[in-house]
């Protein structure tokens, strides 16, 4: 089925424009966010062909499709004219939602627009870490700082780019958003880092670096999408285009300066200090119950929650997190490559063999838990107790990640220490190849 028949088909089937709030992709999904989910036909979408699942988490009802998403995505949005956006939904009342979901909601739809630049940033950092290693270029050449520059933009200026997301997921002016992250990076206001003199209207200021930063952004597009609505309340009409960016500029960054950024990294500084915490004095149990658990997180799309706190442990120098996450995510490839080789059905083979390849090397693994692993249920706790096996192993050698990435093979070289880490998820994945090609997981009793 081409692009654009499935784009209408999902279109009617979630209850066509006038239900559809927002929608955004990530590596797989279509996020909607619906007037009410209950007018959406779940059950005739996950029998179209075409898409792999349909999960309703987080507020979302999301529509799982493959790596080939964003065309669908375009065509939708084609179908949609761009009349649909979440900054009309602001003026519609919702049905009410849990404040987790919606949290989780905001997150997600914050995150998923930036993962493309994300996930190449880091292969960016993976490919320059493996040309040093061979010394096949100079870490002071004008060429590895060019390179460089490109990989570490997208994390350094984090705060504008989720201020331009967040503020468009959120119903705020994006340029706005945009701008209130730049103040954190502006050279006049990092010039203060390190003074003890420096005071707003005669009130001390600490003056933090706030590049790769997430929280602090966040908290402050928050308050945001709340002034600028109530500024639009009280400003003149014909005033509203100067006042109410000013205002809003006036009134948040300060704030974000004296309450919400340090709060934030505060925030961001105690979870790294939680998770290191666990790490040294369990890390086998911490790594065991992270690996065992990341793919029904991913099953739910609740996995994008957890992207905030591993953005922010990167910031103060590496994350325990995704290294003993990655096991789990290489056990499931390991699965889908045995499905290739066991399974007689063409059909399953034309699922499992191009989902283990783009696993591998891109690190996306949802056509395999949707293609092959709900499909043939068995694998499930192969899945669960290699991810376990890999993630205490790397749990036990304090293994991080010092660049965000996808796990795959290209972005192996981004972990430290390297060797546990390659052992851990060699488990992982191999081991789940072993069991799987020895399991009768055709069997669904």
């Amino acid at each position: 089925m081409g692009h654009s028949d499935l784009a209408k088909i999902i279109l009617k089937l979630v209850g066509d424009k006038e239900n559809i709030v927002d929608v955004v992709h990530c590596a797989t999904r279509l996020r909607f966010s619906l007037h009410d989910n209950a007018v959406a036909k779940k059950a005739e979408l996950q029998a179209v062909n075409g898409i792999l699942s349909v999960v309703e988490s987080g507020g979302q009802f999301q529509v799982i499709i493959g790596s080939h998403v964003s065309h669908v995505f375009n065509e939708i949005k084609a179908l949609l004219g761009g009349q649909t956006t979440e900054s009309q939904a602001t003026n519609t009342q919702k049905k009410d939602i849990a404040l987790s979901s919606r949290v989780f909601e905001i997150i997600s739809g914050s995150l998923t627009p930036l993962v493309g630049a994300m996930a190449g940033a880091g292969m960016l950092k993976a490919v320059l870490a493996v040309l040093t290693m061979l010394n096949w270029i100079d870490p002071k050449s004008a060429t590895y700082l060019i390179i460089s520059a490109a990989s570490n933009a997208v994390f350094y200026f984090l705060p504008i780019l989720l201020g331009v997301s967040a503020a468009i997921k959120m119903g705020a002016n994006s340029y706005v958003g945009g701008a209130i992250g730049a103040a954190l990076l502006e050279p006049n206001f990092t010039g203060l880092i390190g003074s003890t003199t420096a005071t707003f209207l005669g009130i001390p200021v600490v003056a933090i670096n706030y590049s790769s930063t997430v929280f602090p952004i966040f908290i402050a597009i928050a308050i945001l999408s709340v002034v600028e609505r109530y500024l639009k309340k009280i400003c003149p009409n014909n005033l509203q285009m100067f006042l109410v960016p000013m205002f809003s500029m006036l009134i948040i960054v300060p704030l974000t300066i004296l309450v919400f950024g340090p709060f934030g990294v505060n925030v961001g500084n105690w979870i790294a200090a939680g998770i290191n915490w666990l790490t040294a004095h369990s890390g086998i149990a911490t790594g065991a119950v992270i690996g065992a658990s990341m793919m029904f997180l991913v099953v739910l799309g609740l996995h994008w929650g957890i992207v905030p706190i591993i953005i922010a442990n990167l910031a103060t120098g590496g994350d325990a997190i995704a290294a003993m996450w990655a096991p789990c995510t290489f056990a499931q490839m390991g699965v889908a490559l045995a499905v290739f080789i066991r399974s007689k059905d063409l059909n399953v083979k034309a699922i499992a063999g191009p989902a283990t390849v783009t696993g591998l090397l891109a690190g996306v693994t949802e056509p395999i838990i949707y293609g092959v692993i709900l499909k043939f249920r068995r694998t499930i706790p192969i899945v669960a107790v290699c991810g376990a096996l890999g993630g205490a192993i790397n749990g036990y050698f304090q293994t991080k990640m010092t660049a965000f990435a996808f796990h795959s093979l290209m972005s192996i070289p981004v972990f430290s220490p390297l060797v546990p880490y390659i052992v851990g998820i060699s488990v992982g994945f191999g081991l789940a190849l072993v069991i799987t090609l020895f399991t009768n997981f055709e069997k669904q009793n």
